[in-house]
């Protein structure tokens, strides 16, 4: 499998590929807002997507985006009136309308797996172990699984694992756009330390 002209690899045990190393902020409190909220979201609001069709935030029944409550406890709601940014990942001991059911870019290290490579191989992905290695440095981080970017897109990592490297964290100018620097690995079906598959 190619995508964008670059092979990805699959040994039967490893996935692993090189790209660049996008700033994710999935998960976050604060990544998605409506236009003009207080505080200003992180991140832009079309990568949460579009209305009908929204899967960087969680809905109400409506299908509209769901505001964070000021009367909810600070823990649920830590940003009222920003959206509940969602991730594949979830713990299911949370709500869908809890941000902390969510896997928050800003705490966890996490990478993102594109969707068709996600689908093109057989064990589960979410909650795996995976690893970044960056090429010049040889610095190298343990991380986990835990969001589905898209499939014509390879290297991904959350706001936590981008500072991790030296990289700005912002989601909208930070990480790093060097396509050949950083080393993507996955262990499908293994999950990470702390973490069950899903």
């Amino acid at each position: 499998m190619k995508i964008g002209g670059v092979p990805v690899y699959w040994d039967g045990s490893v996935i692993s590929y090189t790209g660049e190393m996008t700033c994710c902020a999935d998960g976050s409190p604060r990544c998605y807002g409506p236009e003009g909220c207080s505080p200003e979201p992180l991140d832009y609001l079309g990568n949460a997507g579009y209305p009908g069709n929204w899967w960087g935030i969680t809905v109400d029944k409506h299908g509209q985006p769901y505001v964070q409550q000021a009367e909810s406890n600070d823990q649920m709601h830590p940003y009222p009136g920003l959206y509940v940014s969602c991730t594949a990942y979830f713990h299911s001991a949370y709500p869908e309308y809890d941000c902390r059911r969510w896997v928050d870019a800003e705490k966890v290290a996490f990478s993102v797996i594109p969707s068709n490579v996600r689908s093109a191989v057989g064990p589960k992905f979410l909650g795996c172990h995976a690893d970044i290695t960056d090429s010049k440095t040889k610095k190298n981080l343990k991380l986990v699984c835990a969001e589905i970017g898209p499939s014509n897109h390879l290297g991904e990592a959350s706001m936590l694992a981008c500072k991790f490297f030296g990289l700005s964290a912002d989601p909208k100018s930070g990480g790093s756009s060097d396509k050949k620097r950083w080393l993507y690995r996955f262990w499908p079906g293994v999950n990470a330390d702390g973490w069950q598959l899903i």
